[in-house]
């Protein structure tokens, strides 16, 4: 009885066994559609063009987050991430905010006013849409979402839809080997113009068609879709 309880100690002092390294790649699932590697290194996010890689640690040109994709697959998101900040060498890292130290006795610059963009000149309802929308786009990987929301709403044409009809089919192209890519682009083109030009063209007394801008409700935006720039 004696001995047992002496192992039982011993057993209860001896060091835990270290667990076993992270694999920095592994993606583990935080929520429906939302993934994050083992080292925290990176973010992938489902949307509906694919799945998206967004490195929280660097930004774009804008300021904004780094997102690469879309990706058709979790396994093409995988097959990527072992050079993913490789293939990012322009990228540049977000600055860390120092705090003043007790030794420095300059008084800090006077910040400027930031600008006012045309997003602050709208209503306040209006602008908070705006800003959902440029967001939305965001999610969807489109890097120049705020001109491409300024130019659909000061336009004639529905730019927002005719640009995500255009990335969608961009990544079914992407799906095919590299040899035969630009073939089916340019039989993707051939169709888009058949379905949003072609059928508002005819002078006979075949019916027409087109393609129509649908909004929230949804209902007719009375805005023609066209792919010609």
């Amino acid at each position: 009885m004696a001995r047992a309880k002496a192992r039982a100690k011993a057993k209860a002092k001896a060091p835990a066994k270290a667990d076993a390294a992270v694999d920095p790649d592994k993606l583990v699932r935080q929520q429906a559609g939302m993934y994050r590697t083992g080292d925290g290194r990176f973010e992938v996010r489902e949307a509906d063009a694919g799945w998206f890689l967004v490195d929280p640690d660097q930004t774009n040109e804008f300021g904004q987050e780094l997102i690469r994709g879309p990706f058709a697959t979790l396994k093409a998101v995988r097959d990527a991430l072992p050079d993913a900040r490789a293939a990012q060498p322009a990228a540049k890292r977000r600055p860390t905010p120092r705090e003043p130290t007790r030794t420095n006795t300059k008084k800090p610059p006077k910040l400027s006013k930031p600008q006012r963009s045309w997003i602050d000149e709208l209503a306040k309802g209006e602008a908070a849409e705006v800003r959902k929308l440029i967001a939305a786009l965001n999610g969807e990987g489109i890097p120049d979402a705020e001109a491409l929301v300024r130019r659909d709403r000061e336009g004639l044409l529905p730019a927002v839809a005719a640009r995500l009809i255009a990335t969608r089919l961009e990544v079914l192209v992407s799906d095919l080997p590299e040899s035969g890519r630009d073939a089916l682009r340019d039989f993707v083109q051939r169709v888009a113009n058949v379905l949003a030009v072609q059928g508002t063209t005819v002078r006979t007394p075949l019916p027409g068609w087109m393609l129509i801008e649908v909004g929230r409700e949804p209902e007719p935006a009375d805005r023609r879709i066209d792919f010609r720039e």
